[in-house]
């Protein structure tokens, strides 16, 4: 009888024992894919929020040329040019735009996405240079107030 207690104890301990170890270890494999999904959602976020800001300084600089271009002669090929270059660059940062919408954790960040991209838009309606250098200096600082928002996000 002494010999049947014991074994049954002995099974009994093991199969307490493996049981415990799967609930650990499927509670490991949890945590492991929640944070590798974090990580990941984080380095998406990063690229978006750095492809977006690096877009429209692209579009405020395309927006300054467009100005100068048309400032210097209104119906040269060169204010041409540089009036498609805009329209292009505005292009790259409206699907920038986009891609912040689709990823961003709340709507104040795609509040100031959306306020840095507006004003950079406007920049080339300028009157005078002074204006335009009032105009690029409130876009860009739009762009930095996104790009805090953005880090406060990622970290």
């Amino acid at each position: 009888m002494d010999g049947t207690l014991s074994t049954l104890i002995a099974v009994l301990g093991t199969l307490l024992g493996a049981t415990l170890t799967y609930l650990f270890q499927r509670s490991e494999t949890r945590s492991s894919r929640q944070f590798a999904a974090q990580q990941q959602l984080r380095s998406e976020r990063m690229a978006v929020y750095s492809d977006f800001a690096g877009a429209v300084t692209e579009f405020r600089r395309g927006q300054h040329d467009r100005w100068h271009r048309k400032h210097e002669d209104p119906a040269g090929q060169a204010a041409f040019e540089a009036r498609v270059e805009a329209y292009r660059l505005r292009g790259v940062a409206l699907h920038a735009l986009f891609r912040v919408e689709l990823i961003a954790s709340g709507p104040t960040l795609v509040e100031a996405a959306h306020h840095a991209y507006d004003l950079t838009s406007g920049v080339h309606k300028a009157a005078d240079k002074t204006e335009l250098s009032a105009r690029g200096e409130q876009a860009r600082e739009a762009l930095q107030q996104f790009v805090r928002l953005a880090a406060s996000e990622i970290h």
